[in-house]
């Protein structure tokens, strides 16, 4: 305990406390902001990459029906070829005029009898793909081979075409049937039918450049080889990020496609950073009526244990502090002594400079009594003009008249109240726990009943 009644260790927890509540709120309120921010982050980003998707499919199945178009003209041309085997050119052209009109995107139409270019369509322009030997061909040959050694259709390419340009190729094997036909394995390769793609013409309809609409594009898998194939278009370090990814399926094969948004994808969105600033601003908010509470109630809690005037504790605490010093006193045998202090002749003081004055007179009384005494012990204003000394420990009969004398000494000096010097004289009255008293009523009784024979005294 000390001289003013309050415990050092209290304040400090009070403060802890204020503290305490601002982190907790804080961290709470923080949490929660960052959990709901991630959230709405997360939500956006899942919407633009659901709109990515979205597109992608789009584009995919755009490039599937245009594919599997090519691939049905290339039957039809399979077909047509092995019934008329010994076809002219001028018949080839006749007929590959009407394939080629119904769709704008084809370039060529070829028939390669035992894998050597015969017919073309048109021939203009194409002159120096007659001709072609595929097996002499590096490009090409590859492609052909798995057309004959798998006896099915394969889109090969893009490829550099002979002639000049790039084209997308469908390819199917011309297989004609025996006498004893049991399907396409024991059929007669005769050669291979080739539908060439205008492959710009094919991207654009079907939506797909390197960068459109906000959203850049990667095309893999050439010769339908997935993965594995090389770029077709784009950027290939789109493959390598976090860009959504789609298979295109091929007559027996596949390429993949793959888009992000041009700038990236959203790290953050309006919805987010406007609920991390109202959730930093209501964290802050709340922090600080929580403190303000806390500190409301703290400090409720106190006034009811000190005096307003003063600062001092009141009679609730002082009987609180006494009872637990008779309890350690039964505990340890050492007592405690209990003075009662009261002013002689306040009312004048009052009366005569007003009440103003009269309380300032009150607070220097407190101060001169806190000088007087030391850390352990306790002073508390019980009354409108009485204090209480606590002096906890064992004091001897000569050294309590002592402290008693020293108290009443301490006010032989004036106290000066702004512009009045104002005399004041005491009375101390003492007892001793548990010599005098056992009980905490009889003790208070008994040196406040000795304080008044001491003022008698002085009268």
């Amino acid at each position: 305990m000390t001289r003013g009644g309050e415990i050092p260790q209290s304040r400090a927890r009070d403060r802890l406390i204020v503290i305490g509540v601002i982190v907790l709120v804080c961290l709470l309120g923080l949490t929660l902001t960052r959990y709901v921010t991630v959230l709405l982050q997360q939500r956006a980003g899942e919407q633009q990459k659901s709109e990515t998707l979205g597109r992608l499919s789009e584009v995919r199945a755009r490039l599937e029906g245009a594919v599997s178009a090519t691939v049905y003209i290339t039957q039809g041309l399979v077909s047509y070829a092995a019934i008329n085997q010994g076809v002219t050119q001028s018949e080839f052209d006749r007929f590959a005029r009407e394939i080629a009109a119904s769709d704008p995107a084809i370039r060529i139409l070829a028939l390669a009898p035992a894998n050597v270019v015969r017919y073309i369509y048109p021939l203009e322009g194409n002159e120096r793909a007659v001709g072609l030997d595929y097996t002499r061909n590096k490009a090409q040959w590859p492609a052909v081979r798995r057309v004959m050694e798998e006896r099915r259709t394969l889109v090969a390419g893009p490829v550099d075409l002979v002639q000049g340009g790039r084209g997308l190729i469908a390819r199917s094997p011309i297989l004609l049937p025996g006498d004893n036909d049991s399907g396409p394995a024991e059929r007669r390769y005769w050669g291979v039918a080739s539908v060439v793609v205008d492959t710009d013409y094919l991207f654009e309809h079907a939506g797909i450049r390197p960068e459109i609409g906000g959203y850049a594009f990667a095309l893999r898998g050439v010769d339908g080889r997935g993965a594995s194939g090389a770029m077709i278009m784009g950027d290939p370090a789109l493959f390598l990020g976090d860009a959504v990814t789609l298979p295109v399926t091929l007559p027996n094969g596949e390429w993949q496609i793959t888009g992000r948004p041009i700038d990236g994808w959203v790290s953050t969105s309006a919805e987010s950073r406007f609920a991390g600033l109202a959730g930093v601003g209501t964290t802050a908010l709340l922090a600080v009526l929580s403190a303000l509470l806390v500190y409301a109630q703290q400090r409720a809690r106190a006034m009811a244990l000190h005096d307003d005037l003063t600062g001092l504790p009141n009679r609730r605490l002082l009987v609180d502090r006494l009872e637990q010093l008779a309890s350690l006193s039964e505990r340890t045998g050492i007592g405690f002594q209990v003075f009662f202090i009261d002013l002689n002749g306040f009312k004048p003081i009052n009366d005569t400079f007003g009440h103003a004055v009269g309380d300032m007179v009150l607070r220097a009384i407190g101060n001169r009594l806190r000088a007087e005494t030391r850390e352990s012990d306790t002073i508390a204003r019980i009354g409108g003009d009485e204090f209480v000394v606590v002096v906890p420990g064992l004091i001897l009969q000569r050294s309590s008249a002592n402290l008693a004398d020293r108290l009443r000494q301490s006010f032989d000096d004036p106290v000066r109240v702004g512009d009045h010097v104002i005399s004041i004289q005491v009375s101390v009255g003492w007892a001793t726990y548990p010599d005098d008293a056992t009980s905490i009523s009889d003790i208070l009784a008994l040196a406040d009943k000795r304080m008044y024979r001491d003022k008698e005294a002085v009268a």
